[in-house]
Order: structure tokens, then C-alpha cells, then sequence
């Protein structure tokens, strides 16, 4: 089981001005060696209708782009931020700068070298576009090509999460990009094409359907020898079809797989199961700018109402915990906060304006997850036996963060899956309840308080790890106190897999499938 080492995390920041250099191991050209003629099917439990990789804040799209495409750092399973494209980097002194050295021999698909320039233009566009992975660029403000292996990015302000978050910022082929720009940046034509320098190509991209690759022969960066040759995507939302697809030989691999049908697939000889405790949970978040969640003890009503243990008994069937903060229970830095408890008789005295008013309140979820449409269930029941109406509302994930871009759009009541950005629990903080984020895509409860954001900011600005952690555990206690939004349980994701394939890890900036990773054994 892989945990969060996100203190030696935190130790990366940019704001940590005794850094100096960091160097990443190089990885040896040998590792790359051939693999077999093997394809390996996974069942992946989203939509994907965009593989541009300036979406990967979107965890679907973010395994769909990670075997084509490489950023300069990444996170190892042990929570170390390591080089991807980048073999070494240097902080400036007053940490409003990072110097980024570039992989020898680092190339695209096309047979074009990756240079400081494709990073520059990279990083330029998704702060143009100012969607996706934008979120974790606030504090760019240029970058210098130094030569063509150097690349020095300068800061608007010294930042501790900047350099985690350049794990979900993958760099693109500039030039392969401008020729097929248009006047959208390229957004058109990355849509269902890649410009990649990883270890895997684009064969085939069928949007919320399939997406096909094979192995990229000229690939410098680290892989195992027995990756498999063709990694398949058949993208299946939903739980019960993923199952049936198991059983019939026609998946490999599944991490979308519900308690309920999971005793059924794991009955059939050859399959074994890995359990990962992932930093994902399940969430509601309120619109906290609008009545009546801009009320706390309306919040804290809705909170204390619904019933978490029989939720994690029943609707998860032990595949995970009761929340216990706003931060899932495997990361560091987190208050010591007692896991949720129903409290109807407290509820009650809450809610009993909200119940009076005969107000209507909408709840949206996505109703191709189980968990999500058990949970909304579960909740528009307790709250309707409170006196409070509550409407149902199925939306698609798309539709859901395109509401965020307004108060006004932005449902009273959301449940969703959630994970942080990075393994840095300043990463989750920050864009999900500091208020530079709200009507955007990451401040899922438009939540806005400047104490908060003081905090916050002080934190990310500090090169001490002890201090910002303690600052990071302040916040928390605060969200919590002002139910700024409604955590219910932590997820551990069971990946289902033949017995002959091994390699199965979390990457913590990553909580979908690294298939690069998967081992296939003879």
C-alpha cells in the first residue's frame, strides 16, 4: 500500500531557499529495452472526450495523456518529486525563479528534440487558455529560454507548490502544435491528437470510447522492459459493465469495479485484486456565495445529517473510511479532527429554518457512479425526514465544472469524487477553498474567506516545512469548524488484474492508471 511522504514533499517548494540544485538520477537508455507483441485492456471508469493534455487536471483525461506525453518532475510512489524530463533544476536565491535542466537526447513522436522552448511555449499556453492545468501555473509569470537544454521560469511571487504542480503540466511539440494551432491554441487538433515525447504513441482515439497505444521504440525516458507493446482504453463508466467485460475476457484491467460486483469478478481464475489507498474521497461541496449555504450552521446542519458509518459499511462495503478532515486521511499535515458522526437530533435544531422556509434545494451527482448516486440518495431521504426538500439533479463531469465558471450556475449541493492536484496538501487547500479560485474550475464551493486565504498564502510563501504545515493544519481546523464543505468518506480503489501482471502502483499526482508502470509477465 502506498502512503504520502508529503512533508519530504513540501521540503521541494520553490520557496525553500537552501535548495540550491536538485539533480534527478538519468535514467538508463537500457531499461527501454523491447517489449514482447502484448496488449494489455483496461476499463476506465470516465469520459474523455479531449485528450488535450492541458485538461489533465481532470483525473480521466490525466491517464489518458500520461503514456504519451512527459513533464519535467513527477512524484515517485513514495511521495519524492523525482525528474521526468528534467534531469536536474535550480532555485534562485530570492525564490522567484527555477532553472530547469533538460534529458540528453529527450525527444517527440515526430523525431523532433524536445527543447526549452516547447516548455516556454507550454507553459505560455496554458496560462493563455487558462483552463485545465492552468490552475497550477497562478504564480507563472514567464519563462527564458537559456539554450535550448535550459529553461529558466520566473515566479510572479515565491510559491511552495509550484514545482509539485509542473507534475500535471505536460509539455507539448511546439511546432508540431503551431502548425495545426488555428485560432484556439491548438485545442481543436489536440483534442484527438497527441504531441507527445513519452513512452507511448497514439493509435486510435475514439472520444468516451476507446483510445489505442503502442510502444514508442525511440522513447530515452525510464520504462520497464515489460511494459506491454499496446496499451487499450475502453472507456466504461459504469460499474456493472465493466464487471460483465471482466468476466468475458474482454477487459484486463479494472480499478471501476463497485463493491457489489466485485466478489463476482475476483471468483474467476487468473484475476487478483491490488487495494490502494488512494488521497481521493467522496465530497459534498455547497455554494457556499449563495443562500442558504452562505449560513455555516446551514452547512453544519447538512453535515451533521447524514449517516457516514453506514455509508462506508454499506455503500462502500469497507472499501474505504469515514472522513475525518477535508484532506484525505493519507496525506500529511492533517489536524487531529475525530471522523464524521451523524447527529440528527443537532441536524434538527440546524435545519429547522432551512425546513420552515420550505425552501427547495437542488443536489446534483453523477448517476453513473453507484457511490455517487447512493450517497445523494441517502441524503435527499434524511434530509426529507428534516423537513428539507432536496431535488435531485444527474449531471456529466464536464457540465458539472463548467457550472463552476458562476455563483449563479453553481448547483446548492454537489456530490463528488475529489482528489488533490498533488501529494502537497497546499495543492488541495489552495484551489479548492482559496478565494483567487473562486468561478473558476477548482473552487468547487465558491468558498471565500480572508482569513483563509492569509494563511494560505503565508504558507506557500514560507521555505520552512515545519511552519507551513503547521499553517496547513490551521487552515483545515477552520474548514472544518465553518463546514465549508461536507467530506464523507476516504476511497481505496481496488485495480483488478491478471496474475502475470504486476507493477501495479500509486503515483500520487496521478490517481487513475500509470500503465507505463504494468508489468507483463510470461
Amino acid at each position: 500500500m502506498s502512503t504520502f511522504r508529503t512533508k519530504r514533499a513540501l521540503g521541494l517548494g520553490l520557496a525553500a531557499l537552501a535548495l540550491g540544485t536538485v539533480t534527478a538520477c538519468a535514467a538508463d537508455p537500457s531499461d527501454s529495452g523491447a517489449a514482447g507483441d502484448t496488449t494489455l485492456t483496461f476499463g476506465v471508469d470516465g469520459t474523455v472526450p479531449s485528450i488535450d493534455p492541458v485538461l489533465a487536471d481532470n483525473s480521466t483525461v490525466d491517464q489518458s495523456v500520461v503514456p504519451m506525453y512527459e513533464s519535467l518532475v513527477d512524484y515517485d510512489p513514495d511521495g519524492s518529486l523525482q525528474g521526468r524530463l528534467a534531469t536536474e533544476w535550480s532555485v534562485a536565491d530570492d525564490a522567484r525563479s527555477v532553472t530547469f535542466t533538460l534529458r540528453d537526447g529527450a525527444k517527440f513522436h515526430d523525431g523532433a528534440p524536445v527543447t526549452a522552448e516547447d516548455v516556454k511555449y507550454t507553459l505560455d499556453r496554458a496560462k493563455a487558455l487558462g483552463v485545465g492545468v492552468a490552475q497550477f501555473l497562478s504564480d507563472y509569470a514567464s519563462a527564458e529560454v537559456v539554450s535550448d537544454t535550459e529553461v529558466r521560469i520566473n515566479l510572479a511571487s515565491p510559491s511552495s507548490i509550484f514545482l509539485g504542480g509542473l507534475a500535471k503540466v505536460y509539455i507539448v511539440n511546439s511546432k508540431l502544435v503551431e502548425k495545426n494551432a488555428g485560432s484556439d491554441h491548438g485545442q481543436s487538433w489536440l483534442a484527438s491528437n497527441e504531441a507527445g515525447s513519452g513512452p507511448y504513441t497514439l493509435d486510435d482515439f475514439k472520444p468516451n470510447r476507446q483510445i489505442i497505444f503502442d510502444r514508442y521504440d525511440d522513447f530515452t525516458g525510464e520504462v520497464n522492459d515489460a511494459a506491454p507493446e499496446q496499451i487499450v482504453y475502453r472507456l466504461i463508466p459504469e460499474s456493472s459493465t465493466q464487471r460483465e467485460e471482466m468476466l468475458a475476457g474482454n477487459i484486463d484491467v479494472a480499478d471501476g469495479i463497485e463493491p457489489q460486483d466485485l466478489e463476482a469478478v475476483l471468483e474467476r481464475d487468473g484475476l487478483t485484486s491490488v487495494e490502494l489507498a488512494k488521497a481521493q474521497g467522496l465530497y459534498v461541496y455547497f455554494n457556499t456565495q449563495r443562500p442558504p449555504f452562505d449560513d455555516p450552521k446551514v452547512r453544519e446542519g447538512i453535515r451533521r445529517a447524514y449517516d457516514y458509518q453506514a455509508h462506508a459499511e454499506t455503500i462502500l462495503g469497507g472499501h474505504g473510511a469515514v472522513a475525518s478532515g477535508v484532506a484525505p486521511a493519507v496525506m500529511d499535515c492533517r489536524p487531529d479532527i475525530e471522523s464524521f458522526e451523524q447527529d440528527l437530533d443537532e441536524a434538527r435544531a440546524l435545519l429547522a429554518g432551512l425546513a420552515a422556509s420550505g425552501k427547495e434545494l437542488t443536489l446534483a451527482y453523477q448517476s453513473i457512479f453507484a457511490e455517487q448516486a447512493d450517497a445523494a440518495t441517502a441524503l435527499q431521504s434524511t434530509l426529507r425526514d428534516l423537513g428539507v426538500s432536496v431535488k435531485l439533479k444527474t449531471v456529466d463531469y464536464p457540465t458539472y465544472i463548467e457550472s463552476l465558471g458562476a455563483v449563479a450556475t453553481t448547483p446548492d449541493m454537489a456530490v463528488i469524487w475529489d482528489n488533490p492536484p498533488t501529494p502537497d496538501v497546499g495543492s488541495l487547500l489552495t484551489t479548492r477553498y482559496h478565494s483567487k479560485f473562486r468561478e473558476t474550475s477548482t473552487n468547487f464551493g465558491q468558498y471565500a474567506d480572508p482569513a483563509v486565504d492569509k494563511l494560505l498564502d503565508q504558507a506557500n510563501a514560507t521555505g520552512d516545512a515545519d511552519e507551513r504545515c503547521d499553517l496547513y493544519q490551521e487552515v483545515q481546523q477552520m474548514l472544518v469548524d465553518d463546514s465549508a464543505s461536507m467530506p464523507v468518506a476516504d476511497e481505496v480503489t481496488t485495480v483488478v488484474v491478471p496474475e502475470n501482471v504486476s507493477g501495479v502502483e500509486l503515483y500520487p499526482a496521478h490517481t487513475g492508471y500509470m500503465p507505463q508502470t504494468y508489468r507483463m509477465e510470461d
